[in-house]
């Protein structure tokens, strides 16, 4: 597992009896993609950056998938494991799998769809580093996530000391998993315990209306690279492409005489029909969007269908969320 204690790396997806980590849409794990990049994949940038070297993925039902979407981690200069979540395995026994792969090294962990800024997960080693502590608060949600069986979602980085509190409840024979409520046991009886402060909030999915921001926040930092598509031939007279930045559109999208923008995201294979008119929506892959559908403050799920002419006006605290088919 590497050199005795050096830190590695932890990330939590869904566990596969539940709806997902979060409610409103049961496909949110680390495939969910934040600016047409899968969350897995910035987590394990961010750990690279942190020198993160060795990492556990405990990816519930979308194992197979995020395995080969990420391969043996090479690309991150790091080494991947992966746990299955089989129904039989509640989250005792996966945490113990976990504590059997960190071993006596301290760990870096993401739990939920949340992701942060490369200094933070930095910060956070290098905090570490400093004052060696028995445990880290990264950042935390002000509440646990329905479904969750993990406590709050956030990102904390732990020592081994915390499976000495990790199992044992306040009453006898009860059992927790809760790394916040582990470390409040750790504070109680002394131990140090840091709440680190972010310079930024984080890019998190745990409501469609903190995932959109997310993705417009990662917009308007720029540098993403953004490709013009091919515009399809068709038989209309009509405008040309109009895209009003900023803009990220996928080069296996097909897209007709339309308008997207500003504030847009679109993944690959998803169809947009001549006259559609998008904003500040994100698109994920394989969705078609029918001939003048009109669009506002909305996620379209994978492989969603849009209807010609439908008209999905959200709002920025009320995203409208269109269900993967």
């Amino acid at each position: 597992m590497g050199v005795s204690g050096s830190i590695k790396g932890v990330v939590f997806a869904e566990n596969q009896r539940v709806q997902g980590t979060v409610g409103w849409d049961p496909r949110v794990g680390l495939l969910l993609p934040m600016a047409n990049t899968p969350m897995v994949e910035r987590i394990l940038a961010g750990y690279e950056h942190a020198g993160i070297r060795e990492t556990l993925i405990t990816a519930g039902r979308d194992t197979c998938e995020i395995a080969s979407l990420c391969g043996n981690g090479g690309r991150w200069n790091m080494a991947l494991t992966f746990l299955d979540h089989p129904n039989a395995r509640g989250p005792i026994e996966s945490m113990k799998e976990v504590a059997a792969f960190t071993e006596d090294a301290p760990f870096l962990t993401t739990q939920g769809p949340v992701l942060l800024d490369g200094e933070a997960y930095l910060r956070a080693v290098q905090s570490h580093s400093d004052n060696g502590p028995c445990g880290i608060s990264v950042w935390q949600s002000a509440r646990e996530s329905p479904g969750n069986e993990y406590g709050r979602d956030g990102v904390y980085l732990l020592t081994p000391g915390v499976y000495d509190v990790l199992y044992a409840g306040s009453e006898p024979g009860v059992q927790i998993c809760s790394f916040d409520a582990a470390l409040n046991k750790l504070t109680a009886r002394g131990d140090t315990v840091l709440n680190m402060a972010l310079d930024q909030q984080p890019y998190a999915a745990l409501t469609p209306e903190s995932y959109l921001d997310s993705n417009l926040r990662l917009l308007d930092l720029g540098g993403l690279e953004a490709t013009t598509p091919e515009i399809m031939a068709d038989n209309f007279s009509s405008p040309n492409l109009v895209l009003r930045p900023p803009v990220l559109v996928d080069a296996a999208a097909e897209l007709e005489r339309c308008r997207i923008g500003p504030g847009v995201c679109i993944g690959p294979e998803v169809h947009v029909g001549h006259g559609a008119a998008i904003e500040h929506s994100v698109i994920m892959s394989g969705a078609d969007i029918g001939d003048g559908a009109s669009i506002s403050h909305a996620v379209i799920g994978r492989n969603a269908s849009i209807e010609n002419r439908a008209v999905i006006h959200g709002r920025a605290d009320r995203v409208i969320v269109v269900r993967s088919n």
